[in-house]
C-alpha cells in the first residue's frame, strides 16, 4: 500500500514538473513568435528608414536626405512585385490548362475549387496587409505631428514617446 502511494505520488509529481515546464517552454516560443511576426510587418521605407538611421546613427539632415530615396526603392520593389505575381499567376493559368486536359471532370471542378478557395486567402491576405498598411500610416502621420525632443547625442529619437499624463491622473 505504502509502495503504490509513492509511485501515485512520483508519477504525479513528474506530470507536474512536466506541466510546469511545458508552460514555461510555451510562453518563450509564442512570445518568440509573437516577435518575429512584429519584425515581419515593418518591412516598409518609413522602418527601413528608421532602423538604417538607427543603425548608421544618421543626422536629421543625412535622414531627410535618405527618405525619397527610400520611397522611391520601396515603390519599385512595390511594381517588381506585381510584376512578379502577374507572370506567376500567368504561369498558374496555363498549368491548370495543360492539367484539365490529363484530369477528369470530377478533378476539374475540385481543380476549381482549390483555385477559388486559393484567391478567398489571398484576398483576404491583401485586405489585412492594406489595413496593416493604413494602420502604420496613421501611426507615422501622428509621430510626424508630435514633437521630437533630441537625445543626448543630439540626433532626433526615431519613435516618440509618449507624453506623460495629466497631473493628478495617474
Amino acid at each position: 500500500m505504502a509502495s503504490t502511494f509513492k509511485i501515485i505520488l512520483a508519477v504525479s509529481g513528474i506530470f507536474v514538473a512536466g506541466a510546469v515546464t511545458g508552460g514555461f517552454v510555451g510562453v518563450r516560443v509564442f512570445g518568440h513568435l509573437a516577435q518575429k511576426k512584429q519584425v515581419v510587418e515593418r518591412i516598409g521605407p518609413n522602418e527601413i528608414g528608421a532602423r538604417l538611421a538607427e543603425q548608421l546613427q544618421l543626422t536629421p539632415e543625412q535622414n531627410a536626405k535618405i527618405r525619397p530615396l527610400l520611397s522611391r526603392t520601396s515603390e519599385e520593389l512595390r511594381k517588381v512585385r506585381r510584376e512578379a505575381f502577374s507572370q506567376a499567376s500567368a504561369l498558374v493559368t496555363t498549368m491548370d490548362a495543360e492539367l484539365s486536359k490529363v484530369l477528369t471532370e470530377e478533378q476539374r471542378v475540385l481543380l476549381k475549387e482549390v483555385r477559388a478557395r486559393e484567391e478567398e486567402r489571398r484576398k483576404k491576405w491583401m485586405a489585412e496587409r492594406a489595413e496593416r498598411a493604413e494602420r502604420a500610416k496613421r501611426k507615422e502621420g501622428q509621430t510626424q505631428e508630435g514633437t521630437r525632443k533630441p537625445n543626448s547625442d543630439g540626433a532626433r529619437p526615431l519613435r516618440q514617446e509618449a507624453p506623460p499624463p495629466p497631473s493628478g491622473e495617474e
